[in-house]
């Protein structure tokens, strides 16, 4: 984003589930494309969404779109800084395991004693790593590679492509990214250009699995609903003793998912919380 007139913000807020949502939906379902979007976590319930426009009307139509109905929200143009960068700077490194995923600014942080750092910068923000559930899928990943190596690697609801280009990162095998969306399609494989994986990740467009028994590792980081609904398709989808690491749940659906998998003869092996959120690692037997 070039430094102009300063941008419009749209300022969301709510409960935690439907501000999770609502950035996906910003940041890739919508027609009137955003510059930037970024998610906080502000209370242990609750977040907010900030989605940047070039002009007022386009903040306007966007929010129309959303239905936000009594959802706290409000636009207001931003002061005149160079706000890619401000976004950028917000973002702080964060260390999951042996992974360190950063900002272009913060480069020369990286610390010495890291194996797989990935550099993910601000813009469309949510799947940078930032937010529990990636964060925690990063944690559960790290915990499955000791003592397994997975051949084959579907990162499934990709967005940015964080977990995908970890796995390459450390597994050195080529990892398959889909998502139901072009532009996170896109910037997976911009993403994968940057951190020098490219030739190590496919990523195409798909609403879901077709292989069988295809996969030794899945990660599925999307949202509670849509993970039951996938249920019986991934745990088909798994190869004999292939996990599949589940998060974007809040902590009190997880019993929820657990029932729902256990239904299709996996086994829970890891369970873990991070700000609210919990992430699961299934295995098939």
């Amino acid at each position: 984003m070039t430094n102009t007139a300063p941008p419009f913000a749209l300022f969301v807020r709510g409960p935690s589930d439907i501000i999770f949502a609502l950035s996906d939906t910003l940041g890739f379902e919508m027609e009137m494309q955003a510059l930037a979007v970024s998610v906080f976590e502000d209370g242990p319930e609750t977040m907010h969404v900030q989605a940047l426009f070039a002009t007022e009307s386009e903040a306007n139509t966007c929010r129309d779109a959303l239905n936000l109905g009594t959802l706290e929200h409000f636009i207001t143009q931003l002061p005149d800084e160079d706000w890619t960068a401000k976004s950028q700077a917000g973002l702080p490194p964060v260390k999951a395991g042996r992974f360190f995923v950063y900002g272009s600014h913060d480069a020369n942080k990286i610390p010495t004693d890291t194996p797989f750092p990935i550099q993910i910068d601000a813009g469309i923000a949510f799947g940078t790593g930032h937010h529990g559930t990636t964060k925690g899928c990063l944690l559960a990943f790290d915990e499955l590679i000791q003592n397994t190596t997975p051949k084959t690697v579907l990162d499934l609801g990709c967005g940015a492509g964080v977990l995908a280009i970890g796995a390459a990162k450390a597994l050195k095998t080529p990892i398959s990214a889909s998502d139901i969306d072009d532009d996170a399609v896109y910037v997976t494989k911009e993403n994968a250009k940057l951190n020098q994986v490219a030739a190590l990740i496919t990523a195409f467009q798909a609403e879901g699995i077709e292989e069988k028994g295809a996969f030794d590792l899945i990660f599925a980081n999307i949202l509670a609903g849509p993970l039951i609904v996938l249920a019986p398709t991934i745990a088909a989808s798994l190869a004999s003793k292939g996990s599949v690491i589940l998060s974007g749940l809040l902590d009190e659906q997880a019993e929820t998912l657990i029932t729902a998998y256990l239904a299709q003869n996996l086994q829970l092996s890891r369970r873990a919380s991070l700000a609210g959120w919990t992430t699961l690692t299934m295995q098939k037997p």
